[in-house]
Order: C-alpha cells, then structure tokens, then sequence
C-alpha cells in the first residue's frame, strides 16, 4: 500500500516537472502548449516500452474517472467563474445552437456516414458520433486562452465547449442505452430523457451555487473558506448530479460556477476574489499539464497495441473527412440562420471569419477519450471505436491546433487590445510632462479605486504597466507610457473618471509637498477639470441612485457664511441639525473635514466645491447641498467663486458611495444651464425637486 502511494506522488511529481520545463521550451519555439504536451507525453510513452528505467509509466494511461470526477470537474468551474457573464448572456442563443442542435446534427451525420463507409452498425456509428462531436473543453479552453482571440470568439469557443459537452455526454449515455438494449425507449422518451438529464444538472447547479455563495458571504474576508467552499462547490455539484441523481454533473458545475461568478463581488472580499481566481487558474494549469500528458501516453499504448492500426489507415481517413463534413455543416448552416434572424442587428451578427475559426477551432481532446474508454469491452467493433476516437483526437489536436493561430493570422483576427469586447469605447490622453510624475499619479489612482472597492488587475508594459479597474457595469483601463497615462472606457464613464482623477490629484497634493511646482493649477485644471469638448454626456445605463442619499431637510438655499472655514462650520452645523450625526461628535467630524481642507482644497472648479471626509464618527453616507448665488472665494483650481457646496461625509469601514456621488453630481453640475437653474431656486423643496428632475432626464 505504502509503496503504491508512493509511486503515485512520483509519477504525478514526475508530470510536474515535465510539465514545467516543456511549457519552457514551447513557449521559446512558439508552440502550443497543450498541443505540445501531447507529443512529449507520447515521447514518454515510448520511453517506458522500450527502457526499463521508465516501466514504472507502462501501465499509466487516462481512465473515465480521472477524466470525469477529477479533471473535468476543476476545467469546468475555472471556465464558468472566470466567463464574461455579459458578453456570455449576449452570445447565449448562438452558443445553445451549436451546443445543442449543432452536436446533434454532427452525431446523426456522423451516424450515417461512418456506417455507410465503415464496419460499424448506426447504432455503433452513432454512439462514435455522440462522444466524437463534443469540442472539448479541455482543448480549446487552454489553447485558446494561451494564443489569444477576441473576446466575444473566446466567448462562443469556450461557451461552447462548455454546453456541448453537457449535451455529449447525455446523448451518448441514451444512445448507448439503446445499443446495448439497457434502454428501450422512443424518440419521444429519448428526448424528454435528453431534456431532463440536463435541466436537472442546470437546477442542481443553481442550488448548491447558492448555498456555496451564502456560506461564503459568512466569512467574505475568510480566503481559505472560500477556496475551500469552492472546491467543495465544484465536485459536490458534478459527483451529486452525475452520481447520485443521474442528471448532467457537466451543467450541474457549470451553473454551480456561474452563480459563484456573479455572487463574487458581492459575497467574496474583492482582494480575496483575486487570489481565488489565481487558484483556480493554477488548478487549472495542474489539471491540463496531467490530462495532455496522459492523453499522449493513452494515445502510444493504445497504438503500439493494435497491430490493425496500419491496414486501417484508409478506414480512419474517410471517417475523419466525415466528422470534418459534419462539424462544417453545423457550423455553415446554424451560424447563417442566426445571423439571419438577426439582419436588423448587425452587432449580433457572427462574422464569416468568426464561423471559420468556430469550424477549424473544433479540438477534441480528453472527454471523448473518457467517453470512447468507457464503452463495454464486449460492445461491438469497440476497438474500431476507440481507434476512430484516437484518430481523430489526434488529427484535431496535431494539424488542426497548430494551425488554427495561422488562420486567424491570415484572417485578420487578433486579440483585442482591451476588455472591453464589442462595446463602444473612447481613448483619452493626460500629458504629465514627467514620468516620475505619471508613476505617482497612477499609484494614487490605484489607491482610489481599491478603497471604492474596484477590483483590479495590474500588468507591465514597455514603459510602465497598465490597471484594468472593474466594478459592476463600470470598467477602466488606465496605461501608463513614460510620462503619459491613458484612459480607455466606456464614453459614459468618463466623467467620472475625472472626478477620481481630480481626487487622486489632491490626494497627490497632500502626500508630496511640493506638487504644485511641479504641475501647476491652471494645468491641473487642464487635466482634472469635468468640462469636455465631446458635447453632451451620455448618461449611464444603468445610473447611479443618487436619490437615496438626498433629503429636503439637507438642501441650503442660501449659505450665510463668507469664508472658508466658516461655509464648512456652517455645512457641518446643519448636518447635526438634521439628526444625521450626534451632537457630541459635531467638533470631531468639522476638525476632520477642516484638516482635509487645509492640505488641499475641494473646489474643482466650474463654481462647485465638494468638502468631504471619511469618519468613524459616521455611520450613514451624508450629502448635504448649500447654495451660496453671489459665490465665495474657496481656493479652487480655477481660481473663481464657489457658488454650489456639497458636503459628503461617509463611514470610515463603508465609504462606498463617495466617488459615485462625486461622478453623478459633478456630471450633473458640470452643465452651465443646470447649475443656473438650481442657483436660482426658492426653496429647500425647490431645489430638491430641480435635482430630481435633472437625475431622471436622459
């Protein structure tokens, strides 16, 4: 027992390590990673036939379960929790036809071509089609997250690869059924079988993902609860479904995943949320570096024992031409119909180029393997199944993988630069003059974004390194190039994108002492101000709720005071007035504020001022506006009156809002006409209603 233990660790150690010096070697002559994992483990299959140094890896091939209960699992869940949820929801139909209709056109034309042309009955020619037309995503997740694609063809790739294995396995497992008469059953019983198997799993899924993220946000700061209730999501989901229940353990821990996804941000600490997904990708990493490494092995031992293999060579290049013929048709004939029902909208349109790379992008790798493995041995021309399955695994993976990054070369596909998939986006430039500069100004903005709890992913460039910041429907990619920082994100977005910058600005202002002989105010100005020369701002789609945070009883139509520290003293007054902060706490929270002014001003200029702080003595976000006609000298970054004060005081621990009131009332007030209108009211209710108003306008 001990020594069998052993010799398990040393031939997964054994994997790892060739793993880790191959991923070297292929990445220096530019070859697919997976793809070349095959061959070496093929290469070391032949080690361990013919010196006896390597006999301890003679026996070692991929087996069902180890493809089933333990790689397909983890491949599974990474793929769902690291999915674009939007771009996933926006592909879903053409995802579900090829996945579904798509798999089951391949599998009957499959079923009637390789019985036409080969020994095989329908029925055995069928079950080859069921296992053999499911892109595996083993395969095409990891080499199409290794060469790179556009987001959406990721997206259709992966979503596909996904949903299809699902539907595989169901309809091998019916198919099956009938071919070795387990199962007597019509089409009609077939397809509500078909039907059940996967929206149990799907149902299935859902729950366990919930209760997983329940119990996560129990402990939302609690990294190792979280991974391990992960774990426990991903194979509990597949085991219980595919095991216990009978249903699609494949949907049950996609939709487990899922959920998981879009839960994260909410139930999951966004710092932790980074760490679990580097988890994953790691887990990931383990799980193909093994599964491509066996399959290469698998692949030798299977044809160094069949002495047919030769003779049969004229058999398998007819049966590969008919599985090529039947994914072209699924292909060629669904995405056409798609784009048809969808001729008014060419956004959803799916390109020709797209459906090419769909069609030669159609790897099989280790499910089929899995699959083909766990036919009876007494099933008929089983062997010639499992030949045709390692034929044409093989074809995909050694001339389809290897060409696949040429095509989309010769087809004009590349990566995109962004994230930001096919949304309309715009680029901006801000010039500091100063690298040293720009660094510090990128490593303020960071700190902005993580204290409103953005998440965020950071790389190196040339001559910096870029931030993609993203919360809920908000995205930022910020690179810095010398003393250059460029913005890209959505044009709606851009507003408040400024209003952090003016922030991290005067944060920058406080921290290094001499700022302003270094950029000076009327060239802060310049880049911080929320005026822009692109017209009118679009209005977000989903807007911020500014509203919640409004009240009659804190709108001032008329400040009395005429000095700085006197307008904040009156602000704060007001505030306790109200009953929004205790009476005791009234000289600690206006010391605090007064402290924040005296190192930097918050008039921003365009005749507002936003005073603010964040304070333990707090426990509500606070918004309080004053009015103030004839204007008040402020220090503010254009040197004119302040005419419109908003004070904002937010809880230490929860200061979520801040930017956002800041983005949507400096995107408001930045529109002369807006500011003259409030300006002019009579009333606190007044006021009030003019702010509705103006927030409910498109």
């Amino acid at each position: 027992m001990e020594e069998q233990i052993a010799n398990v660790v040393l031939i997964i150690s054994t994997f790892l390590v060739i793993a880790v010096f191959s991923s070297m070697i292929l990445k220096k002559i530019n070859f697919p990673y997976t793809i070349g994992l095959v061959l070496v483990g093929g290469l070391w299959g032949a080690l361990s036939i013919y010196y006896q140094v390597f006999n301890l890896f003679k026996s070692i091939e991929l087996s069902p379960g180890i493809i089933l209960y333990i790689v397909l699992p983890t491949l599974i869940f990474e793929a769902a929790i690291n999915i674009d949820l939007q771009v996933l929801k926006k592909n879903i139909i053409p995802i579900l036809l090829l996945a579904v209709f798509g798999l089951l056109i391949s599998t009957a034309i499959i079923g009637v071509g390789v019985a036409y042309f080969t020994p095989l009955s329908l029925l055995g020619a069928l079950v080859f089609g069921a296992l053999i037309s499911a892109t595996d995503p083993v395969a095409v997740i990891a080499l199409f997250n290794e060469i790179g694609a556009p987001k959406r063809l990721v997206t259709l790739i992966d979503g596909e690869s996904i949903f299809n294995d699902a539907t595989a396995i169901v309809a091998f497992t019916i198919i099956m059924g009938i071919a070795t008469g387990e199962a007597q059953t019509s089409v009609l019983e077939a397809s509500f079988d078909f039907i059940k198997v996967l929206a149990g799993g799907l149902l299935l899924g859902l729950i366990i993902g919930c209760l997983g993220s329940f119990i996560n946000s129990l402990g939302k700061k609690n990294l190792f609860l979280q991974i391990t209730v992960s774990l426990v999501m991903a194979y509990l989901s597949f085991i219980i479904a595919d095991h216990f229940f009978g249903f699609s353990g494949v949907m049950s821990t996609l939709a487990a995943g899922l959920v998981m996804r879009s839960r994260a941000e909410k139930v999951v600490d966004r710092h932790n949320l980074e760490t679990l997904e580097e988890f994953w990708e790691y887990f990931s990493f383990v799980a193909n570096s093994l599964v491509f490494l066996l399959l290469g092995l698998t692949e030798l031992h299977i044809f160094s024992n069949e002495i047919s293999f030769s003779s049969g060579f004229i058999t398998a290049a007819v049966t590969i031409i008919i599985v090529i013929a039947a994914r072209f048709v699924g292909v060629y004939t669904l995405l056409p119909f798609y784009n048809l029902i969808n001729k008014n909208n060419k956004t959803n349109k799916i390109s020709l180029g797209f459906q090419h790379i769909l069609f030669w992008g159609g790897l099989r790798g280790a499910v089929p393997v899995a699959l083909v493995l766990a036919i009876p041995h007494d099933f008929p021309h089983r062997n010639l199944i499992v030949h045709f399955t390692f034929d044409f695994i093989l074809f995909t993976l050694l001339i389809q993988g290897t060409t696949i990054r040429k095509l989309m070369s010769f087809l004009g596909i590349r990566p995109e630069e962004t994230d930001f998939g096919d949304k309309k986006i715009e680029s901006l430039d801000f010039d500091f003059n100063n690298k040293g500069l720009a660094e510090l100004v990128m490593h303020n903005l960071y700190a902005q974004f993580d204290e409103e709890g953005f998440f965020i992913k950071n790389k190196s460039t040339a001559d910096g390194f870029m931030y993609l910041m993203k919360r809920a429907d908000l995205m930022f990619q910020i690179d810095q190039d010398g003393a250059r920082i460029t913005l890209v994100t959505e044009p709606k977005d851009i507003v408040y994108f400024r209003t952090v910058l003016s922030e991290a600005l005067l944060n920058l202002d406080k921290s290094v002492r001499h700022i302003r002989s270094v950029i000076n105010p009327e060239k802060l100005k310049d880049i911080a101000s929320t005026d822009t020369q692109a017209g009118p701002i679009e209005q977000p789609k989903s807007a911020f709720n500014l509203m919640k945070y409004l009240s009659v009883d804190k709108m001032i139509i008329n400040i009395t005071s005429r000095d700085k520290e006197s307008i904040i003293r009156e602000l704060v007054q007001n505030v306790v007035q109200s009953g929004a902060i205790a009476k005791e706490y009234y000289e600690n929270v206006l010391d605090q504020v007064l402290d924040r002014e005296k190192s930097m001003s918050t008039g921003l200029g365009n005749e507002i001022a936003f005073p603010h702080t964040k304070s333990e003595y707090v426990k509500d976000n606070i918004i309080l506006i004053a009015l103030a006609p004839e204007g008040v000298e402020f220090d503010s970054i254009d040197n004119k009156p302040v005419k419109i004060f908003v004070l904002i005081l937010s809880p230490k621990n929860n200061a979520g809002p801040h930017l956002q009131v800041l983005a949507s009332l400096s995107r408001l007030l930045s529109q002369d006409s807006i500011r003259e209108d409030f300006l002019v009211s009579k009333s606190s209710q007044e006021l009030y209603e003019k702010i509705k108003m103006a927030l409910s306008l498109k």
